[in-house]
């Protein structure tokens, strides 16, 4: 898929979203092997949507976020749905890479660029790096990693 059609698919998915969740609607964001640049011909494409309000059941929340795309595109497109305050509740290895891939493409109040930022300070405050292994891609510390507890959160990183 070449980056004019990605922009395209971004551009139906705004479309649609918005016209299904309205104002509801906070972020849509790619990430994943698309957004890295490394998809295979097999790969799906990955889709973060935020929203203020979605479904609790499972099915439901699925339903709602997949049968407005499901004509969009010849690959498959899988959504990762959360709420703003499931997105805020702790800093997970998701959130970091997200941090490094992913590529925004509706915020119009700029929640997820300002949690994007944080988690890339965040990153950098813990000494922490992404490499690549056989099995894909895995978070390493930088030196040697705190030899007692320690925690990353919205707050910051502490030993």
């Amino acid at each position: 898929m070449g980056k004019e059609t990605f922009e395209r698919l971004g551009q139906d998915l705004t479309l649609k979203y918005v016209e299904t969740l309205d104002s509801n609607l906070v972020a849509l964001a790619f990430f994943g092997s698309w957004a890295r640049g490394e998809e295979k011909e097999w790969s799906d494409i990955d889709v973060l949507l935020i929203a203020e309000e979605l479904p609790d059941d499972p099915f439901e929340r699925r339903w709602l976020v997949q049968e407005p795309i499901l004509s969009l595109s010849e690959r498959p497109v899988s959504v990762l749905a959360r709420t703003v305050e499931e997105f805020s509740e702790d800093v997970s290895p998701l959130h970091l890479d997200l941090g490094l891939d992913a590529i925004v493409f509706y915020d119009p109040h700029g929640f997820l660029a300002r949690r994007l930022k944080r988690v890339q300070e965040l990153i950098k405050e813990a000494g922490l790096m992404r490499e690549k292994e056989t099995s894909g891609l895995a978070w390493r510390w930088k030196e040697s990693p705190p030899p007692a507890r320690w925690a990353l959160t919205w707050e910051g990183f502490t030993r």
